[in-house]
């Protein structure tokens, strides 16, 4: 049971279990509390959120300084294995990378491999060796040096387990707190028992086992349910408290939200996403995002071209002007509309020409001569020829 679910079964009318601390306090069910995994929840949401706008880059190539679309931009923007797309294959890498602090991909065939585990050799002065790379069943019976594979890797120390040992300690707290919110918000009541109901004959049950039935499995139905009989046998009362000992405690309640906040902001900061970016606030989403793109997505994707780079094309071509680079302005929702008059300067500008302005609005290049031109208007024109009346 999660979290979240836990929380809408209370909201929505749960009843707590608890009689007396005597008797049916042991009775409880415990599992809800013990499956609190809030931080596990918090930062796979995280990750995916990255994860899920780093599969949305475009990764362009260049040959000689011009952006090109062979073999390579093909391979990074649409099939990098036959059993992925560019999408799937991502959003594994950059989930893995965070989650585990690196990711190893290799090279098979022509088709880039992810690990799901490895082993690795390293070396001060020589290249480190990778062994025991395994995907799907199946295992390289081979070694691969550094050079021959793409090593992404983030910090030296594993931020996922940092956060999985500080957020221990809040859900330590947060279980208190929920503890604290089942025992106020749940119903309470005594149970009389004759002393006759000890000697009294059950069948072929005796006292022990139908007071082990009643406590384990009748009372726990009886407070789970909306509407429900709890039927007693002859020496058992069962006596509610009072309606305002029963009430739900806000204070409780605001324990739990609050430990709640608390480990989402200590996840976002350390993922560089914006609070309200993580929780899932609408208010000011443009001005948040171009703050998440700048701190939490460009570093990343940044890391991952470089090491492409150095890589799958070497100092050598980079030099030449032979190049991936990740496009990240294609994470964002653009509505043509609202930025008209924004096209409009670009173009009169010269900045753009009409078919590269397409693109990123994803519409279809046009392809023509006058498409691929760049128009620069006469407000653009140079000081010496705006003295001499050229015209521009």
């Amino acid at each position: 049971m999660g979290l979240w679910n836990w929380l809408q079964g209370k909201l929505l009318g749960g009843q707590s279990v608890e009689v007396t601390a005597e008797t049916i306090e042991e009775y409880l069910d415990q599992e809800q509390l013990t499956r609190l995994t809030m931080e596990e929840f918090t930062i796979h949401a995280a990750i995916n959120l990255i994860s899920n706008c780093i599969s949305k880059c475009e990764f362009k190539t260049f040959q000689n300084e011009k952006e090109t679309q062979g073999e390579e931009y093909y391979v990074w923007n649409y099939e990098p294995n036959i059993n992925q797309n560019s999408s799937q294959f991502l959003q594994e890498l950059v989930s893995k990378l965070l989650y585990n602090n690196e990711c190893l991909v290799v090279e098979s065939n022509g088709q880039l491999i992810i690990a799901e585990s490895f082993g690795k050799e390293e070396f001060a002065l020589r290249e480190t060796i990778f062994r025991n790379v395994y995907r799907k069943g199946f295992t390289f019976n081979r070694t691969f040096r550094m050079s021959e594979v793409l090593y992404f890797r983030l910090n030296n120390k594993n931020i996922r387990q940092l956060l999985a040992n500080l957020c221990d300690g809040y859900n330590k707290i947060l279980t208190e707190a929920v503890d604290k919110y089942e025992k106020a918000g749940g119903e309470k009541g005594t149970l009389h028992i004759d002393g006759k109901a000890r000697g009294a004959k059950y069948g072929d049950r005796t006292f022990e086992e139908v007071f082990e039935e009643l406590m384990n499995e009748r009372f726990k139905k009886f407070f789970n349910s909306r509407s429900a009989v709890l039927p007693l046998h002859e020496g058992f009362t069962y006596t509610k408290q009072a309606a305002e000992q029963s009430k739900k405690s806000t204070s409780e309640m605001k324990d739990i939200t609050d430990m709640l906040d608390e480990i989402v902001e200590t996840v976002a900061r350390a993922f560089n996403i914006p609070v309200s970016l993580l929780k899932g606030d609408v208010s000011d989403v443009e001005k948040i995002t171009r703050n998440f793109l700048t701190f939490g997505i460009d570093p990343i994707c940044e890391m991952i071209q470089t090491e492409i780079n150095r890589k799958r094309w070497g100092r050598k071509e980079v030099q030449k002007g032979n190049y991936l680079k990740i496009d990240t302005t294609t994470v964002m929702h653009i509505d043509i509309f609202d930025i008209a008059e924004k096209i409009d300067k670009l173009i009169a500008s010269g900045v753009y020409c009409i078919d590269e302005l397409r693109k990123k609005l994803g519409d279809a290049e046009l392809n023509t001569e006058q498409s691929k031109k760049h128009y620069i208007t006469k407000n653009y024109m140079e000081l010496d020829d705006l003295k001499g009346g050229g015209t521009g």
